[in-house]
């Protein structure tokens, strides 16, 4: 009977062993695979019970530390994946900010042309023998609406100018200390 026991202690003994290993191998495959590991899903992988992980503390330690693995990778994985995009957007904000510089001076010229445009066919409207007297009072209220109208864009040209340089300041400060 002593002998019977010895044997049924090798035999139980041995299954430990094949389910110990094939817990590691199932360690193994989910920690390639990058998924998440629990104990329930390890078990139910390994094709062994969650009380028998739970009986051996060096199974259960393992697969806490590949986790700890998995979790450390993807946290990395995702840093860096945040700074692409950091670089990613800054790069679009170069590229509009040159495409809304060029769309800005393409409209000012397409504005001039078309006052140029307009002023020519006002004159090509007017009778032949129509002048204007340099002391009419119309053509003095134009005048004086014309230089009013360009310190209005003069001014205006000088604070967009002041705003511009600085959202300069305040990107390059952003820029420097991001948070």
């Amino acid at each position: 009977m002593a002998d019977h026991s010895g044997r049924l202690s090798e035999c139980r003994r041995l299954d430990s062993q094949t389910k110990t290993a094939r817990v590691i191998a199932a360690l193994d495959a989910m920690a390639a695979s990058g998924a998440a590991i629990n104990i329930a899903a390890l078990a139910r992988s390994a094709g062994v019970s969650r009380r028998f992980i739970y009986d051996h503390p060096e199974l259960r330690a393992e697969a806490e530390r590949r986790s700890a693995q998995i979790i450390e990778a993807h946290s990395a994985a995702m840093a860096t994946t945040a700074r692409v995009s950091l670089a990613s957007l800054r790069a679009d904000l170069a590229n509009a900010n040159a495409t809304n510089h060029r769309l800005s001076t393409e409209l000012a010229g397409l504005r001039r042309r078309l006052g140029q445009l307009l002023g020519q066919e006002v004159l090509n409207d007017l009778p032949k023998d129509a002048t204007i007297a340099v002391d009419d009072p119309r053509l003095q209220q134009l005048e004086a609406a014309l230089v009013a109208a360009q310190e209005e864009l003069t001014r205006r040209t000088e604070e967009l100018e002041a705003a511009r340089q600085i959202n300069r300041e305040l990107l390059s400060r952003v820029n420097r200390h991001p948070h």
